[in-house]
């Protein structure tokens, strides 16, 4: 048997390196010290550097058909840091397309963490991704703003040169891109059908582990997505790369979140599936209630709401029967426009566990009008099951699987 050659792995540097040179030339160093290539790309306006970049700042402009003289000329850093990242999404599109690198590595404060996040939505799912910011952990990255599976590496001080705190930091950032990449083997496709559902936590929601154990059994690969998170857009584009062979998203509860203006939610869900005609399966799970972040925090619009602490970090707030019909339409709207196969199976007793007789968000009204009001306005070729059980029943769980594997692929 002969020996197989272990290709070379690669890893794109991207940094301000007027700014942030010194720092890039250490993460540089450290992650070659490790026998992995670098390819630096310079987002610096200026093009003062302290190391000779792959790409050049002139190079990343002229990609967004700019010079850096003009750029200079805007006297304006956000503008003419908007322009760099149109130059770099563009080089980092054309050279991944290309094999030229396997991972990505950036370094930013607000300015270039916001370039970076900007690049890497335009790699896909699964591509190793890691920034070493200064606001990693900060309202300024949102779940909007990320849209992709990163790691995020909080420096303690600002990128202002070395000292042995950045060293640390930034040591532990080159480490991870560089361990991530020399591990990473190719990944066999499998041959099952691969399938997304979205849920909740258990103490919301416990159908995911009964219909996951059901569908694998009959064959098909499931992965569970949290709808608390920035999963929701993952999941979205996994099914709009074409990776996602069907959905039960049974817990579109991020559409009446976004509609509410709640914490931690991803825009646009249920759009990928309807548009890449995907089957899909579709539940009220969680809809009733919303999450924000410490109820410490709560802002007026909220105060005077029925609301409920999670843990230090999350909380619920009821949601009103005006928002419930407002998000049926939306829900209805999006799937309307569907060009594959979709099942709604509507549990009339109750959405989650809190929303039963005598639980803290238990809202009969409330449901009724989701319900009458998504009824009304889907298309009349939408399945429209309604089951008189609770979503947490065993009752839902063997409904959906049995559903699901009728409209599967």
């Amino acid at each position: 048997m002969g020996n197989s050659v272990k290709k070379q792995k690669t890893i794109l540097l991207i940094a301000t390196l007027d700014t942030k040179g010194q720092e890039a030339l250490f993460v540089k160093n450290l992650i070659e010290e490790r026998g992995v290539t670098t390819l630096v790309m310079d987002v610096g306006v200026t093009g003062n550097a302290p190391l000779r970049p792959d790409f050049s700042s002139l190079e990343v402009a002229g990609a967004a058909s700019r010079t850096s003289q003009e750029l200079l000329s805007f006297g304006d850093e956000a503008r003419a840091m908007g322009e760099m990242a149109k130059g770099a999404e563009r080089i980092v599109a054309e050279h991944f397309e290309k094999g030229d690198f396997d991972g990505v590595i950036a370094l930013g404060g607000t300015m270039g963490t916001a370039l970076a996040l900007r690049v890497f939505r335009k790699l896909p799912i699964g591509v190793t991704k890691v920034l070493a910011s200064t606001v990693a952990l900060s309202y300024f990255v949102t779940p909007q703003a990320v849209h992709s599976d990163i790691v995020m590496v909080q420096v303690a001080t600002d990128l202002w040169g070395l000292n042995r705190v950045v060293k640390k930091d930034l040591t532990r950032a080159a480490f991870a891109v560089a361990c991530a990449i020399e591990c990473e083997d190719e990944v066999l496709e499998e041959g099952s059908p691969f399938i997304a559902m979205t849920t909740l936590g258990g103490s919301y929601l416990t159908y995911a582990s009964p219909m996951k154990e059901a569908l694998e059994k009959s064959g098909y690969e499931v992965a569970i997505f949290h709808s608390v998170s920035m999963q929701g857009a993952i999941m979205e584009r996994l099914i709009m790369e074409g990776r996602v062979d069907g959905v039960l998203d049974l817990c579109p509860q991020e559409v009446l979140t976004e509609h509410c203006g709640g914490y931690c939610c991803s825009p646009g869900r249920l759009k990928a599936a309807a548009q890449m005609g995907i089957p899909q399966v579709i539940g009220p799970g969680g809809i009733g209630a919303f999450p924000w972040g410490s109820l410490e925090d709560l802002p007026e619009r909220f105060r005077g709401r029925l609301t409920k602490w999670h843990n230090e970090i999350a909380s619920a707030i009821k949601a009103t029967k005006e928002e419930l019909a407002e998000v049926a339409r939306i829900m209805a709207r999006r799937l309307n426009k569907s060009k594959g196969p979709v099942a709604v199976v509507i549990p009339a007793d109750g959405f989650f566990e809190y929303d039963r007789p005598g639980a803290f968000f238990y809202d009969p009204g409330g449901r009724g009008v989701f319900i009458d009001t998504l009824r009304e306005e889907l298309n009349s070729d939408i399945e429209f099951v309604r089951l008189d059980c609770h979503i947490n029943d065993p009752e839902y769980a063997e409904q959906v699987s049995e559903i699901a594997r009728r409209i599967l692929p």
